[in-house]
């Protein structure tokens, strides 16, 4: 049996700080960063998806980034097609790969090497249809019997999004489980997983602060600008950091308000990241309250020098 090409990826909630200390890791190893944040992707979503600018670089260069238009939906399956092709042109050259991110679905689908095809679409139309013949209270009923905290997130009389929310459960479990042609229990490459992680007060006022810079940096032009330019795609649309604007721009609420669903949305978000790293990936964590980061660089030292275990 060949030995396993080595794969890099650094996760870990928003705000916690991977895109620092991803170029130091980047620079100390002569790594180029591969981006594995499913909004960053988008042209124009600059400073509502924490996108790193090219100065804050530092000569490292970063992929996946800018390189769809937000008026288009870029799926899981698009993303494992796009990155495997830039893996293969990276152990062709003998470079290790460097993902980045906090997409779990994006990168568990990538190391594990999910075959996506037509019968995962064609799942999706038959659970909405089924969904789409119960009432509203039954529906509720239901998504507060499995996923309690978005069920107190919607609105019971929000036909549309518990539906939504019911499906989006389902597939993502069935997906989760598959084995075969589907999941595999053993990955794709040799990969050393660094998730970063805080304590969750200093997560969470790392996140405000984070979300009021956005906004002095002029994250509502950059919203309005969008919207001017035409409608998003779904995927975009549904990026925390803009799709709390749509009910302010149509005279609803205040930017206030629309800052502090931002902040909780985002708090509520790197809750689930954290969730899905911790149950579904191989992740060797460090807490960066603790943690001197020259542990993760000697860590990181160790993985890339040593032959597959």
């Amino acid at each position: 049996m060949s030995e396993r090409k080595k794969l890099l990826i650094l996760v870990g909630p928003t705000a916690v700080g991977k895109s620092s200390l991803a170029v130091e890791i980047a620079k100390r190893f002569d790594l180029e960063v591969i981006s594995g944040d499913s909004m960053q992707v988008y042209q124009g979503m600059d400073i509502g998806t924490g996108k790193i600018t090219e100065e804050e670089m530092d000569g490292v260069q970063h992929y996946m980034i800018d390189v769809m238009p937000p008026d288009t939906t870029f799926s899981v399956h698009q993303f494992q097609h796009h990155v495997e092709d830039l893996i293969d042109e990276f152990h062709e050259d003998a470079r290790t790969p460097f993902i980045v991110g906090g997409t779990g679905h994006y990168i568990r689908a990538l190391i594990y090497g999910y075959e996506f095809d037509e019968e995962d679409d064609e799942e999706k139309r038959r659970l909405t249809s089924h969904f789409e013949k119960l009432a509203t209270p039954v529906l509720h009923n239901q998504l507060q019997s499995i996923d309690p905290k978005s069920a107190e997130e919607i609105h019971p009389n929000n036909r549309k999004r518990v539906i939504r929310a019911l499906v989006k459960h389902e597939l993502s479990n069935r997906i989760s489980n598959r084995t075969g042609p589907g999941y595999t229990d053993e990955m794709k490459y040799d990969t050393f997983i660094v998730g970063l992680t805080r304590n969750r007060k200093v997560l969470h006022e790392r996140i405000r602060k984070r979300v009021e810079k956005m906004f002095e940096m002029g994250l509502e032009a950059e919203v309005q600008k969008l919207l001017d330019n035409g409608p998003l795609s779904k995927t975009a649309s549904a990026a925390i950091g803009y799709k709390e604007f749509l009910p302010y721009f149509e005279g609803h609420g205040s930017l206030d308000e629309v800052k502090e669903a931002i902040i909780q949305h985002s708090r509520q978000y790197a809750k689930r990241q954290l969730t899905f790293f911790r149950n579904q990936l191989p992740v060797t964590w460090y807490d960066l309250d603790v943690v001197d980061t020259d542990i993760i660089l000697e860590d990181i030292y160790q993985f890339l020098q040593a032959k597959e275990r």
